[in-house]
């Protein structure tokens, strides 16, 4: 009995030892990830007080907040329609920091042919990429092909096999296609986005090589971005280039979940007590035009009457989803 007792006294000593590192690495844990969970997951409210949303902190910058419901629905809100106490939130440290560490985190995309692409999307780009082959070696806008980043070599014969028809997309087919240009240079038109890797350097790829699934959210601004582009619009690119970067800061979060951001108005009419209530209609552009949803907060006696007042101020929208949210 007593070699039994021993045992049994010396295996619970090392069980409570245990269960103290646990609970000791527990407590750091929670001192760690606590504030921040925090920080991104809160109630906003409205600078009128009577619509609030709670969301999770995705972006900001100095006109728009971008917020994520736990419904994963995305919104941009426009800073200037927040509370008082919302408004100095965005100006705190902690807020900043979330911002940073969200916008800061590297993203997995899909190409067509199944391979993935890592590196984050920063804002739309419309550009000519020129190649040439001299003195034996391969150029990329004048610079040498083998000192890219490894996935951009990777990138570039896929890119030319797809323009050129080319039955292989690697780089010995690359290079054979290159001699039969004789040494001229050859310019390739790209629409697409901007990937900015580890080291801070940004690459064009083409919206070609995409997976559709990605397609579905990295397209979506990018007509109302080219006419900006066309018009030197730098506000307007500026804008959607913001959100485009917020879509995907939250991409690798939600992966599954392929959401546009929708953007916000108020209608925010006085609300009769007992009368009317409040009711944030979501809206979606018609089948011919294209575009991101909005969300439109109106009053109205029911839900029928607010559709048709949103619809009412919003022509050119369908109604989608719609919800209470005071009154």
């Amino acid at each position: 009995m007593s070699r039994l007792t021993g045992w049994i006294e010396s295996n619970n000593a090392r069980l409570n030892s245990l269960m103290k590192t646990v609970l000791i690495c527990a407590a750091a844990l929670c001192l760690a990830v606590g504030p921040a969970s925090k920080i991104l997951a809160r109630v906003w409210t409205d600078s009128t007080g009577r619509y609030t949303l709670e969301a999770k902190l995705v972006a900001f910058n100095e006109k728009s907040v971008v917020l994520q419901r736990d419904d994963h629905e995305m919104v941009a809100f426009p800073i200037e329609k927040l509370s008082d106490k919302d408004r100095e939130f965005l100006k705190s440290k902690e807020a900043g920091d979330a911002a940073r560490t969200a916008s800061a985190a590297l993203q997995t995309w899909k190409l067509r042919d199944g391979t993935n692409l890592v590196g984050r999307i920063v804002d739309f780009t419309t550009r000519d990429v020129a190649l040439q082959r001299r003195r034996g070696r391969i150029y990329v806008n004048d610079r040498v092909f083998d000192n890219l980043p490894e996935f951009y070599q990777q990138l570039i014969p896929k890119f030319v096999a797809q323009s050129e028809n080319l039955q292989r997309s690697d780089r010995a087919s690359l290079e054979a296609w290159l001699v039969r240009q004789r040494g001229e240079p050859r310019k390739f038109h790209v629409d697409g986005v901007l990937l900015e890797t580890e080291n801070g350097d940004e690459y064009s790829v083409p919206f070609e090589l995409f997976s559709d699934e990605d397609l579905k959210l990295l397209k979506p601004g990018w007509e109302k971005w080219l006419a900006a582009h066309g018009k030197n619009d730098f506000g307007a690119e500026e804008d959607l280039g913001f959100l485009l970067r917020s879509l995907a800061a939250a991409h690798d979060k939600d992966r599954l979940v392929q959401r546009e951001i929708a953007i916000m108005q108020l209608k925010l009419q006085a609300v009769q007590t007992g009368l009317t209530s409040l009711w944030e209609v979501t809206l979606h552009p018609a089948a011919e035009q294209r575009g991101a949803p909005i969300w439109v907060v109106v009053p109205g006696r029911n839900s029928q009457q607010a559709t048709e007042a949103a619809l009412q101020q919003n022509p050119g929208y369908v109604a989608g989803p719609v919800r209470r949210v005071a009154g």
